[in-house]
């Protein structure tokens, strides 16, 4: 029944059904009493009066004459018009006021998630987030997946630095690349991981694997930043210093380093 729908909806705004029953009835036969309109609206007799009194406290009643005292209903629209001036003025004040608390008393969250989809819908809404920099590490699949968001924040100034595992075609930013004998394998064996920093504000984790067992930790710690930060630094340094004396470092160190990295079992 329509009626019932309208009184539903009016309820959304903070009026309860009595009050929505009594209103929309004297809306249908202005010029009458609390009384008459208790026995026209349902609303019991012992509460019609408080349920006047409400409706005028919320401008959506008038009274006319006071012998007997009898009520005529106020446009809706009114009573809208100023239910969104007010909610518009609680938004802003809120807004502001809330902002300035959290500059105040930042809470440094640490959120875990899992999935692939859940996972790649965080990374693009921190991409597209970004206002300064971004820092990224990860390998060929994920960072071509993500090549338009990058490429779109590039063209409105963000600065970007990767690096990368693997080769591609995509030029975004400044690309540094990883190059080691055996990488597929071991990632095959561990998980393409990734890492990302938007502004030093916010920092992702994220092992993919290929299968429902993917997961990320997301936090604006500051601690978990600092480290993610160094972590994709110390890559930087790896890659540049490999790439111009990959000879050296194999004679000396043994093939990909191996005499430093086999004092670090990563199983």
């Amino acid at each position: 029944m329509i009626e019932d729908k309208v009184i539903s909806k009016i309820m959304e705004f903070g009026i309860n059904k009595y009050e929505a029953m009594a209103y929309l009835n004297l809306l249908k036969n202005p010029d009458i009493t609390a009384y008459e309109l208790s026995k026209l609206s349902s609303v019991p007799q012992a509460k019609i009066y408080e349920t006047m009194n409400k409706l005028l406290d919320k401008n959506l009643v008038n009274v006319i004459g006071d012998n007997p005292t009898k009520y005529i209903g106020v446009e809706f629209d009114s009573f809208l018009d100023n239910y969104k001036k007010n909610v518009e003025q609680s938004v802003d004040f809120l807004k502001d006021n809330l902002k300035n608390l959290n500059s105040t008393s930042k809470v440094s969250y640490l959120w875990h998630l899992e999935g692939r989809e859940n996972i790649i819908q965080k990374i693009r809404s921190l991409i597209e987030s970004a206002e300064n920099f971004l820092y990224l590490e990860a390998w060929q699949m994920e960072f071509d997946y993500f090549a338009k968001e990058l490429k779109e924040i590039e063209k409105n100034g963000i600065k970007i630095v990767s690096v990368l595992f693997g080769e591609t075609d995509n030029q975004i930013g400044t690309m540094h690349f990883h190059q080691m004998d055996g990488m597929m394998e071991e990632s095959n064996r561990l998980g393409r991981w990734f890492t990302l920093v938007t502004d030093g504000k916010e920092s992702l984790f994220a092992v993919f694997d290929g299968s429902d067992k993917d997961e990320a930790i997301l936090t604006q710690n500051k601690a978990f930043m600092f480290m993610a930060e160094s972590f994709i630094s110390h890559d930087i340094f790896i890659a540049q210093i490999y790439k111009n004396h990959k000879k050296e470092l194999d004679k000396e160190f043994g093939p990909n380093m191996m005499d430093i990295r086999k004092y670090i079992n990563v199983e």
